[in-house]
């Protein structure tokens, strides 16, 4: 019995750890968008070099294309709404920017679950919680007029999967190049969580069937 509490006490420290971890290196990248300067990507080791980029490696490589406006339709219908801007990893593109007025859209085009580490603990409670938080205050003061502090409301599908953030009341400019960098972000890193776990789940099938 003392072993097994011994086992669930070591167990808890170390998803402590690696949660304050995550978190550390959360409100860093935070610290680097709002002062405007390039995220940094992590040296590799010379054992990466071999095995390619990671996410992270990649987000550095994040291109956020302005979109060229379309020739109208031959039929006339309804055209499809343009975004403003695109988010790409590598070659691969994670999602879709629309912006109007003062109201932006993200699409995600990567199957993801909000559950995926840093996208609560950061971009939703650390990004656009403290702005929504400080728009608040400033509607308590008389700063702003009411109703219009910064909020949103993030959407998923019958699987759990993220499809889309809404985000109204921006309000500054700044915001928005710290929204679009921040969620690049944590795209790159939410993959890189998805992969690691896929990839710890097939040496977990594959020591399974072994053992059987």
């Amino acid at each position: 019995m003392e072993n097994t509490d011994q086992e669930k006490a070591i167990a808890w420290i170390k998803k402590r750890i690696e949660e304050l971890d995550e978190e550390l290196s959360a409100l860093k990248a935070l610290v680097s968008v709002i002062q405007q300067k390039p995220l940094a990507a992590p040296q590799p080791s010379p054992q990466d070099e071999h095995k390619g980029k990671t996410a992270i490696e990649e987000a550095e490589k994040v291109t956020v294309t302005e979109s060229k406006p379309q020739p109208p339709p031959i039929k006339e219908e309804e055209p499809a709404e343009m975004p403003t801007a695109q988010i790409s990893i590598g070659e691969r593109k994670v999602a879709a920017i629309f912006q109007h007025d003062n109201e932006m859209k993200i699409d995600l085009l990567v199957p993801l679950k909000p559950d995926t580490p840093p996208f609560k603990s950061f971009f939703i409670d650390k990004v656009l919680g403290d702005y929504e938080k400080r728009d608040r205050q400033r509607e308590q003061e008389g700063q702003l007029p009411a109703g219009s502090a910064l909020s949103y409301e993030v959407l998923t599908d019958e699987q759990n999967n993220l499809t889309q953030i809404k985000i109204k009341n921006i309000n500054d400019q700044r915001r928005t190049r710290e929204i679009i960098s921040t969620i690049r972000w944590t795209i790159a890193r939410m993959m890189e969580k998805e992969n690691r776990r896929k990839s710890h789940a097939r040496r977990n099938r594959t020591h399974t069937f072994h053992r059987n």
